[in-house]
């Protein structure tokens, strides 16, 4: 496993979002047993992320509602061992409750088993832990229907024909592979297309530009490109127009930012599956209120997402899903 140098993690541990701090509204927020508000904290998987901070920001709403305090603390690298040091920091604070995305299924179980050890009830946020025993709750929509649909619509878009190639971040994440075994799957209803494949960038724009720049550049029967996480989306859109193929390749992807939204808006990508964070962080919170009282609570919870085309992303339907940086 990769170690973060010792100060770094501690610098990182420190760090939280200010935007989407503590509440001080009135409600029912207190803690079971007691006068204090109901703590929660949420741990993204890197701070910074349009994802993960609209995720910050239906939760830290939620919580305003109800009167209860919450706060954001991250590490700004996608990496365990600072998410690790992050939670143990947390922990240290006695929480009622860790809303966390983790940066690994199976790395993240150890520093989190000691967190619900300590009497802390975690609830995880767009992907499970491999040990499912740990969450008492897991919220994120479905990742295996989300791949279906893009493999879907790519199709449409190309006629059924032709070649296809999938962008993904990491190997052996649990959410990616999800994604890319539903386009896989999806493509089987379309003989005509034959699929390339997937290759990873390793979460850097960077590469999944020459990724898409190359493959589009040395391959004229490549009519598609679907991006799973934003990075690599946006890294698409920029190697299919360095390729000179803006319009010719279609690029459909998974998540939105600000770029990609422009994109959408001039017509350089041409779809989006687009996911529902900032309900995924008030459901966090409604699961942190059942439980501190005993209640039960649905172990996995799903949420929408919509197709985000450049026809319909104005629409008031699309906007609400979209994600922000800033609350």
């Amino acid at each position: 496993m990769h170690r973060t140098p010792m100060a770094a993690v501690l610098a990182a541990s420190a760090l939280v979002l200010a935007a989407c701090g503590g509440s001080d509204s009135g409600g029912s927020g207190e803690a079971a047993g007691g006068d204090e508000k109901l703590s929660v904290v949420y741990v993204p998987g890197l701070t910074g992320n349009p994802f993960y901070s609209t995720v910050g920001c239906g939760g830290r709403d939620r919580a305003a509602e109800l009167g209860i305090d919450f706060s954001v603390q991250g590490s700004p690298t996608f990496d365990v061992a600072a998410q690790t040091s992050v939670v143990n920091a947390i922990v240290a604070n006695a929480p009622d409750a860790i809303m966390i995305s983790v940066t690994d299924a199976t790395a993240m179980a150890v520093p989190l088993t000691e967190a619900k050890d300590a009497g802390v009830d975690i609830i995880t946020i767009d992907g499970d832990l491999e040990d499912t025993s740990i969450g008492s709750a897991n919220i994120q929509s479905d990742n295996l229907e989300g791949g279906r649909l893009a493999a879907e619509n790519l199709a449409e878009l190309i006629g059924g024909q032709g070649e296809v190639l999938a962008i993904n971040q990491t190997p052996g994440n649990p959410i990616g592979e999800l994604r890319e075994q539903g386009f896989a799957e999806g493509l089987k209803a379309f003989p005509g297309i034959t699929y390339l494949g997937v290759q990873y960038d390793e979460n850097a724009t960077a590469t999944a530009a020459s990724i898409a720049s190359g493959a589009a550049s040395s391959n004229p029967n490549l009519k598609g490109i679907y991006t799973m996480a934003t990075n690599s989306t946006e890294g698409a859109i920029t190697g299919v127009r360095e390729a000179g193929r803006t319009g010719d390749v279609k690029v459909i992807g998974y998540d939105t930012s600000e770029p990609i939204i422009q994109a959408l808006e001039d017509g350089t990508v041409d779809g989006v599956i687009v996911q529902y964070p900032y309900r995924e962080g008030a459901l966090g919170v409604d699961a942190a209120v059942a439980l501190s009282k005993d209640e039960q609570v649905e172990r996995n919870q799903t949420v929408p997402f919509v197709f985000a085309t450049p026809e319909n992303v104005a629409t008031p339907e699309v906007q609400e899903y979209l994600y922000k940086v800033d609350c």
